[in-house]
């Protein structure tokens, strides 16, 4: 992985969440919706108590918040990248 791409995975820390498509799938999260994400093997879920689940193979974690959620995406992202996977 060059250089490039990794300063390119922090780009949304410059231009603001709000402008992150991943961001803006969680901010519209209805619940009972989910949405998969490839990349990562993990599922993201709002639940009927308006809670935000990410659920993959080996872990199930619950956020009250988006904004821990997101967090915990880009990481999980991040660190695939990183990795190489």
């Amino acid at each position: 992985m060059s250089e490039q791409m990794i300063q390119q995975l922090n780009v949304y820390e410059y231009l603001g969440k709000g402008c992150d498509p991943l961001y803006n799938v969680i901010c519209h999260m209805q619940q009972g919706y989910s949405e998969y994400i490839p990349d990562i093997n993990v599922t993201l879920t709002k639940n009927q108590h308006g809670l935000y689940e990410l659920a993959s193979e080996s872990d199930h974690e619950c956020y009250s918040n988006k904004e821990d959620l997101y967090d915990c995406v880009s990481k999980i992202i991040n660190n695939s990248l990183l990795r190489g996977i």
